[in-house]
């Protein structure tokens, strides 16, 4: 399209490794959330329960799905995701709202919520968490954001979709996990997209 053909190649590669950088870090949060899915599924549902042999080595299992989850979730939203949405922005200032809210509001977000669990007991744990919760919304609010200028730039209806069901995400949490689905498959498309334009030129 038009916006391809007025990039440099540079700009161009920078946009691609950005895209790929997101694309591996959603790839290991939906992994995460599956395993964690599985897992607490498996505690809570006593029909799964029954399909391991003896508590102990489900309870083990179980604890070993969330822990699994949970890492996969958090290495690579915040060692991916986010460092390949902050090279977006330096290589279009277009991103540069949604990248700082998703910056900062999961950031600070989680930094907070880590402490305010810890100082639970607390009127200022207490606080925190309640800080730490308006920061993560703000940090969807830049996904939401992230997804509509990612529709307009690279018009992929996929990002449409997963922007407005990000909305939902902010008080279901499935929903979210429904968008970081889209993105990745709409990252997919849009890689495959610069890689056959690259070709043509």
């Amino acid at each position: 399209s038009g916006v391809i053909m007025f990039e440099s190649p540079q700009e161009h590669t920078d946009l691609v490794f950005s895209f790929k950088a997101m694309r591996r870090g959603l790839f290991l949060v939906i992994l995460g959330n599956l395993l964690l899915s599985v897992g607490t599924e498996t505690i809570t549902n006593p029909v799964l329960a029954v399909a391991f042999l003896g508590t102990e080595l489900r309870n083990f299992v179980n604890l070993a799905l969330v822990l699994a989850g949970v890492v996969l979730a958090l290495v690579g939203f915040y060692f991916m995701f986010v460092p390949g949405v902050t090279d977006l922005k330096e290589s279009d200032p277009d991103y540069a709202t949604p990248a700082l809210l998703i910056e900062y509001g999961y950031m600070f977000g989680l930094i907070l919520s880590i402490f305010g669990i810890l100082s639970a007991w607390s009127v200022i744990g207490l606080l925190m968490l309640v800080l730490s919760l308006a920061l993560l919304v703000i940090g969807m609010i830049g996904m939401i954001i992230l997804c509509f200028r990612l529709y307009y730039n690279e018009e992929s209806n996929l990002y449409m979709i997963a922007g407005i069901i990000f909305v939902i995400g902010i008080f279901i949490n499935v929903a979210a996990l429904i968008s970081y689905i889209l993105m990745y498959l709409a990252l997919g498309k849009t890689i495959r997209r610069y890689s056959t334009s690259k070709q043509l030129t």
